[in-house]
């Protein structure tokens, strides 16, 4: 299973992120989390305002995600002790999200925020790529000799055939932006989202098992020539 660490407004603004065609850990800063409020309650979250309305909708969809009881039960259980983590919180059947009780130390000084000194010390503690949208911040970590991968969002090469979001080329953010459509609904079942399999998803793919009658058939069939011609032989 791969592994990444990120803050989950990305979700919010790239909702390909939530349908992978293989199974992914986003281990997330529990002061990420934290952050949707600040954001939806925000002027603006992007810059693009024809995008915005849509990325606030999806922000509210994770914040209801992530209240729901058996969610925030597994979150405050990080609260306890630094650095913990949380269990499993199963997104889908290919996402899995971890919280980390990560704490900003002002390692880095003054060029890293407090929310991305966290994702930096909770990417180094995991030893962990980070996905970001931010060129700048890639190009921070770079020149401050951190030692750690940075990846571009656009990099990540999840798109699968039927994407229930379109997506578009979007000059402001120098990568792939999806369609006006809010995230899927979060009914989730024990911290699970029901959805649709996307296209080339182990389970989408038949079960060699329903040959098996045809296999079993051929077999008889080759056995009862067999006996039909030693008798005539005979």
């Amino acid at each position: 299973m791969k592994r990444f660490v990120l803050e989950p407004v990305l979700f919010a603004i790239f909702s390909e992120l939530l349908e992978p065609i293989e199974p992914i850990e986003y281990v997330i800063p529990y002061v990420s989390v934290i952050e949707l409020y600040d954001l939806k309650d925000s002027d603006q979250v992007v810059m693009d305002l024809s995008q915005d309305a849509r990325v606030k909708g999806n922000i509210e969809q994770l914040i209801a995600f992530f209240e729901q009881p058996f969610v925030r039960k597994k979150m405050e259980r990080t609260l306890k002790v630094p650095w913990m983590k949380s269990a499993p919180i199963l997104f889908s059947e290919t996402v899995t999200i971890t919280v980390v009780n990560s704490l900003d130390n002002a390692e880095f000084g003054e060029a890293f925020d407090p929310v991305e000194t966290e994702l930096l010390l909770t990417a180094r503690r995991e030893q962990l790529p980070i996905i970001s949208d931010q060129l700048e911040f890639q190009k921070r970590v770079h020149e401050a000799r951190i030692g750690l991968t940075v990846i571009d969002v656009a990099e990540i090469g999840f798109r699968v055939d039927e994407d229930p979001f379109a997506a578009s080329q979007d000059e402001e953010f120098g990568s792939e932006d999806y369609a006006d459509e809010p995230l899927a609904p979060f009914e989730a079942q024990e911290g699970a989202l029901s959805g649709p399999t996307p296209v080339g998803h182990p389970s989408s793919v038949p079960s060699g098992t329903s040959y098996l009658p045809w296999v079993m058939g051929g077999l008889l069939l080759l056995l009862v020539g067999s006996l039909v011609w030693m008798f005539l032989a005979d």
